[in-house]
Formats: structure tokens, C-alpha cells, sequence
């Protein structure tokens, strides 16, 4: 706290002591270690340069004590491990109450996080361990990420009814020239399109940026632009007469999950693995007017 503040009297409150019993400490932990820890002025306490060097170990000490109180608090609770999934998109397409259920029914002493995370975001994340499993569309990878196809995932691009005439003949020149609801250009659904249509797509029209799909939908619906949806979330759009799916829009990109190489022998990531590959195992039955049959095949 003093080499936070570097200030005795300001690190004394933070630490709710005595100015008298912060120096005591001080002192004490010098003679323990046999340096100078702070230099004392008028006004103020700096570190020495011993201190400075102390200081980065004091912190990892510190940060090991912590880790150590967690994992003792989770053994108490019967939790052995933890796993951090990453979802590119929402909680109910990507069947986050099934996972969760199968984890709670075989692996009750796993703790379980799910995080928001976009498709682009989620190599980087993984790379530096701030989950351990990530949900992404598409097929590009990074070196040391392994990843497996959970589903294909069909995509449309979709029109506001009140932006065009009623039968009128669109050509992708038309849709583009149009107001877009836009991610960016390296987004997977775009991509998509671009294969779909022999990569002849012009950059459409951006008058307006989203950062998931979940804006998407619904600046569409309020029919501020066209976009790229996937087909469970355009049709009931498209049923309520709030859109028109263009007929050659169709594409189709896999959705993922990925994982570092180095961790794939983990017990806890391979049961991980096997939990969410179970949950899209088993297809839902199709009921004759729902959009199961169009959605797998």
C-alpha cells in the first residue's frame, strides 16, 4: 500500500491501521530482510531500489496467497477444477443451459464461467488464458490453437421490407448500395457471402456499426439497414413481414470451438470438450413449420 500511495498517513486508511503500527511493520520487515525498503522525505515515502526489486516479488507472493486461498475456499466446496468458456454469440443458440446441465450432472466438482466473446477476439483470448474454451465462426486458425466443428451454420443476407418496393428484383449491386447494419469486414458471416457469391460482393453501404448480433437484429428489425443474420434469426423476421431474405444470399460458415494446443491433454479441458460436443449431438426433432429441417441441412 505505501508503494502504491507513497504516502505513510494515505496507506495507513487504505490499510484501516495506525500510522505508528504501518511503521512498525516497516521496520520490522527491513531488519527481516536486511535492506532499506523506503526512502523518507517531508511529504512522502519512496521506494529504494532494493525496494523497487522487492516489490515485484512481494506482489507475486501476494498473488500466490491469493490463488492458494481460492483454491483452498473451492476444495471445501468439493470443486476440484474450473474451465472459462468463451460464447460468440447468444446464451440460447449456443445451448449454454444444456452445457451447463450436463457439467452440474457429471462434473459437479468443475466451476464453470461463461464470458462474452466476440469470434474475432476469441484467438487472442485464448492465447493469453482468459478462457480456457472459445465458441468462433469460421476456419481460420492461430498456431498452438486446436479447435473442432460443433454445427455449420446457415447465413442470409436479409432487407428491411420498408427499404425496398414490394416484388422489386434485387441484385447484390442494389442490396450494397443500400443502408447496411455492419460488424466489419473480416466478419465470418460476411466471408461467407463472399464464397457463396464467387468473392463478387462489393463492400456494402456502412451507415452504421454493431459489435454483435444481437444489435444486429435488432437495428434490422426496426429496419434501419440490411444485413448478414444467420436463418434461425431471420425468419421469424421474415414470417412478421419485417424483412425479405435475398434468394441468392445464402451461405454457410462452421462454428467452432477452440482451445491451446498445450491445454488439449488437460483433463478438465478434454471433459470440457466431450460436455459441449454432447450438447449439439443430439439434433431437436423436426416439427413439420418449425426451422429445424432448413437450419441443418
Amino acid at each position: 500500500a505505501i508503494a502504491r500511495e507513497q504516502n505513510l498517513t494515505r496507506a495507513a486508511e487504505t490499510l484501516h491501521l495506525s500510522q505508528s503500527a504501518v511503521s512498525s511493520q516497516i521496520k520490522q520487515l527491513e531488519e527481516e530482510l536486511g535492506v532499506r525498503l523506503f526512502r523518507r522525505t517531508s511529504k512522502s515515502m519512496l521506494l529504494t531500489e532494493a525496494g523497487q526489486v522487492l516489490t515485484g516479488y512481494a506482489r507475486n507472493v501476494l498473488k500466490a496467497t491469493e490463488q492458494l486461498q481460492q483454491k483452498g475456499a473451492a476444495l471445501s466446496q468439493g470443486i476440484s477444477s474450473s474451465i472459462v468458456i468463451g460464447l460468440n454469440t447468444d446464451a440460447n443458440f449456443l445451448r449454454v443451459s444444456a452445457i451447463n446441465q450436463r457439467f452440474r450432472a457429471l462434473l459437479p466438482d468443475t466451476s464453470v464461467t461463461f464470458l462474452t466473446c466476440h469470434s474475432v477476439d476469441t484467438m487472442q483470448k485464448l492465447s493469453q488464458g482468459a478462457i480456457d474454451l472459445g465458441f468462433f465462426y469460421g476456419d481460420e486458425l492461430r498456431p498452438g490453437i486446436d479447435s473442432c466443428v460443433i454445427s455449420e451454420v446457415r447465413t442470409c443476407v436479409v432487407v428491411p421490407t420498408r427499404l425496398v418496393p414490394e416484388r422489386e428484383e434485387l441484385t447484390w449491386e442494389r442490396i450494397a448500395a443500400l443502408p447496411w447494419v455492419w460488424v466489419d469486414n473480416d466478419f465470418p458471416f460476411f466471408r461467407a457471402l463472399q464464397k457463396s457469391l464467387d468473392d463478387h460482393t462489393t463492400i456494402p453501404n456502412q451507415t452504421v456499426t454493431a459489435v454483435d448480433e444481437q444489435i444486429v437484429r435488432e437495428l434490422v428489425s426496426a429496419g434501419h439497414g440490411a444485413a448478414i443474420m444467420r436463418e434461425d434469426e431471420a425468419r421469424p423476421l421474415a414470417e412478421q413481414g419485417l424483412v425479405s431474405i435475398w434468394s441468392r444470399g445464402w451461405g454457410e460458415i462452421p462454428l467452432r470451438l477452440g482451445w491451446l494446443t498445450a491445454n488439449g491433454h488437460e483433463r478438465r479441458v478434454r471433459d470440457a470438450i466431450d460436455v459441449v460436443q454432447h450438447a449439439w449431438r443430439d439434433r431437436p426433432v423436426a416439427v413439420e413449420g418449425s426451422l429445424t429441417d432448413k437450419y441443418w441441412s
